[in-house]
């Protein structure tokens, strides 16, 4: 057991095929040409070598475990697109010369697609050489831009170095935890036209409608059923008539969130299920700065309750980042197993998805006929032109009171405006 406890500790210091014994061939040659030889260049040889022979022994020994090293990223939370900077700290406590050292910041591959580094012609992404020699200190730095949706975990930083011939090598890998929330990027929108397709009778909204008795807008003439309390004593004076007061009409405009992230939507259209989930944090953004109170309903985990205020746009958001295409269901029977069960009953629903396929529209259609539930229908399309078949289904879907708005090219702001009601062939 000593034997092979020996044996593990030489081969964790020695990695390289040649290794231990490398160094105890090179010195055993220069002695041996230096004794058989003589003369000044044989030993010269000789003591030239045994230095470096020295170092590799040292090398071996050197405890690169003690190096301190430090990340700090630039930001924890962001949205999507935006840059991202990692700085990477290391901190020696000797100044044991030491020839190079091949620092790597272990990043998910997402993120090392987008690495980008400057004015260091020895780095490649979060990878480089240095060469530290007695230095104590060292410090690179590396960006991520544009830096893509989802949360990110840092971990481990992998650390190596050797002598300079190669006989020992030495790594360690430091664990060091950090995370950031790269947040979809949204749109602003500036009219939403699909919401009035119900506010205006389309479809009702169920209890989302109520009149605000404190805030008188205008007067009418009086008409048979109006309560006293709403007359409008002033201006009957005025006018030698009865008047009644017109309240405004307040509308709060409560949905939930509903995105397909079903795989078999999207294939391999990775830029489509972004896009998709950009409409959504649009959407969201919309709703809570107009006041309006607003849900996320996933089909894999925990869903977000229906709220307002600028804190549960954050919420949506921190889970939006997260979502992944992953759930191995067909949208459509996913999408009637929520209804089903009861889980969005009473709520307007702003359905997200690729899809559009008589299965679709059969399924859509039956969701408006169930009471109490409502659904508008957001349809991200592939190409800039709707086809003919994407007409017929969207027309079918409208017939029967559903709001459907075809999403085309990348400005939502102008689909949402024009509600798709331009769209063509």
């Amino acid at each position: 057991m000593k034997v092979k406890a020996i044996l593990k500790y030489f081969w964790e210091r020695f990695k390289t095929p040649i290794g231990f014994s490398g160094i105890i061939i090179l010195l055993l040659i220069t002695f041996s040409f230096a004794m058989f030889q003589g003369g000044f260049v044989s030993w010269f040889l000789f003591y030239s070598v045994l230095p470096v022979v020295m170092y590799s022994i040292l090398m071996a020994f050197y405890p690169i475990h003690w190096l301190k090293i430090d990340r700090v990223i630039s930001k924890d939370k962001l949205m999507a697109g935006e840059e991202i900077t990692v700085t990477i700290t290391l901190t020696r406590r000797s100044n044991f010369p030491l020839f190079y050292l091949v620092v790597e910041d272990l990043i998910p591959e997402s993120l090392k697609r987008e690495a980008r580094y400057d004015g260091n012609a020895h780095q490649v992404q979060s990878r480089i050489l240095l060469f530290p020699l007695f230095r104590k200190r060292l410090k690179y730095s590396y960006t991520i831009n544009p830096a893509p949706r989802g949360l990110f975990k840092f971990d481990e930083i992998m650390v190596r170095t050797g002598d300079i011939f190669g006989f020992v090598l030495k790594s360690t890998t430091v664990s060091i935890q950090d995370r950031i929330f790269v947040y979809p990027q949204y749109q602003e929108i500036e009219r939403w036209e699909t919401g009035k397709m119900l506010q205006t009778g389309m479809k009702k909204v169920g209890k989302r409608s109520f009149t605000d008795y404190t805030s008188t807008v205008s007067v009418r003439d009086y008409a048979a059923g109006d309560k006293m309390s709403w007359l409008h004593w002033k201006a009957s004076a005025r006018s030698n008539k009865l008047l009644t007061k017109v309240f405004e009409q307040q509308r709060n405009d409560d949905f939930v969130v509903v995105l397909d992230h079903c795989e078999k939507s999207y294939g391999t259209n990775d830029w489509l299920f972004e896009r998709a989930v950009s409409l959504a944090a649009s959407l969201v953004h919309y709703s809570i700065s107009k006041g309006g109170s607003i849900g996320y309903h996933p089909f894999k985990g925990k869903g977000i309750q229906m709220n307002i205020g600028v804190e549960q746009e954050w919420r949506i958001f921190h889970e939006l980042a997260k979502v992944k295409a992953d759930v191995e269901e067909i949208f459509e029977e996913r999408l009637k197993q929520e209804y089903m069960v009861g889980y969005m009953e009473g709520k307007t629903a702003l359905i997200i998805s690729p899809r559009l396929t008589e299965y679709t529209v059969k399924t859509l259609e039956l969701l408006s006929a169930r009471q109490q539930t409502n659904v508008i229908f957001f349809h991200l399309t592939l190409d800039q032109r709707l086809n003919g078949q994407e007409l017929t289904f969207i027309n079918r879907i409208r017939q029967f009171g559903i709001p459907t708005t075809p999403i085309i090219g990348s400005d939502f702001s102008e689909s949402l405006k024009a509600g798709g009601m331009y769209a063509s062939i």
